[in-house]
C-alpha cells in the first residue's frame, strides 16, 4: 500500500467521529478494517469471559461501529451481571467491562444455592469457587425457575450485607442467620459457638458492645461459655447460658 493509503486508513480508523460526528457512515461501517476480532473482558471472578463474548452475540463481520448500548443490555441480561459497559477499541475492538453481582449467602433451593443482597439466585458453584458464607434458614424457598428469593431471605441477604459493611470480620463467623416470628433475628456464631439475638439494622457500636460483653462473660468463666448474648433491647445486652447445654 503507498504511504498516502496508510496515512488515509489511519486517520479513517482512528478519528471518523472528529469528521463525521456520532453518526459513522455506513460505508465505513462494513469495512474490513473496522470488523470485530478482538473482545477483551475486564471485571470478572465468576463469569468465563468466553460467556461474556458469547452474551454480546455478535454477528458474523460484526463492526466496532455496532450498537454498543444493546450489546451492554445483551451482557446485563445474565444473572451474574450487576452492570456491564462496552466500548470500542479502534480499530477492530471491543472492551467489556462487568460489574458481577456478589454472592453474601448461601439459601436453600433446596441445595445451597448463593444469592446477592438483592435476593438475586446466582448461577455459581459454591464448592468450585470455595464460597465460605453464611447461610440463610428460611422458612420458604424460591418456586421453581424463579430468579430471586421469597422475601423474607431477601431481608435476611440484606441484613448480611448491613453486617458486613459494619463488621467483615464478624460476617466471617457467621453460621446461620434467621428471622423469627417477632422480626428479630438469629445469629448463630461459629467460634465460639454462640447465638446473637438482635434487630435488623444494628449498629457497629451495638454489635461491638455484644463482642466485649461476650468477651468479659468468658473471662470470668473460662470453664462455662455462654451460647446467648441478646441485644434486642435498648440500652442493656443479656448474656446467659441455656440450662441444659
Amino acid at each position: 500500500m503507498r504511504s498516502e493509503g496508510k496515512v488515509l486508513l489511519a486517520t479513517l480508523a482512528f478519528s471518523p467521529v472528529l469528521v463525521w460526528g456520532p453518526q459513522v457512515p455506513e460505508a465505513l461501517a462494513t469495512m474490513e478494517t473496522f470488523k470485530v476480532n478482538d473482545v477483551e473482558v475486564r471485571g470478572t471472578r465468576f463469569l468465563a469471559e468466553d460467556t461474556v463474548v458469547a452474551a454480546l452475540e455478535l454477528a458474523d463481520g460484526a463492526s466496532v461501529w455496532g450498537d454498543t448500548d444493546a450489546w451492554r443490555e445483551r451482557v446485563e441480561a445474565h444473572p451474574l451481571v450487576q452492570s456491564a459497559e462496552v466500548r470500542r477499541r479502534l480499530p477492530n475492538g471491543l472492551r467489556v467491562t462487568v460489574s458481577e453481582r456478589r454472592p453474601v449467602a448461601l439459601a436453600a433451593t433446596p441445595t445451597l444455592e448463593p444469592l446477592d443482597e438483592a435476593g438475586y439466585r446466582l448461577p455459581i458453584d459454591p464448592t468450585r469457587f470455595g464460597l465460605d458464607l453464611p447461610i440463610i434458614a428460611a422458612s420458604r424457598m424460591p418456586p421453581a425457575g424463579a430468579s430471586v428469593f421469597p422475601e423474607e431471605v431477601r431481608v435476611l441477604a440484606a441484613e448480611i450485607e448491613h453486617l458486613r459493611r459494619a463488621d467483615e470480620e464478624l460476617v466471617r463467623r457467621i453460621s446461620t442467620l434467621s428471622r423469627e416470628s417477632d422480626g428479630s433475628l438469629t445469629l448463630r456464631l461459629i467460634s465460639p459457638d454462640v447465638a446473637l439475638l438482635l434487630r435488623p439494622g444494628t449498629s457497629l457500636v451495638r454489635l461491638k458492645e455484644a463482642e466485649a460483653a461476650l468477651t468479659d462473660a468468658i473471662s470470668r468463666t473460662p470453664g462455662d461459655i455462654p451460647d446467648v448474648v441478646d441485644l434486642r433491647f435498648a440500652y442493656q445486652i443479656v448474656v446467659r447460658r441455656t440450662p441444659d447445654r
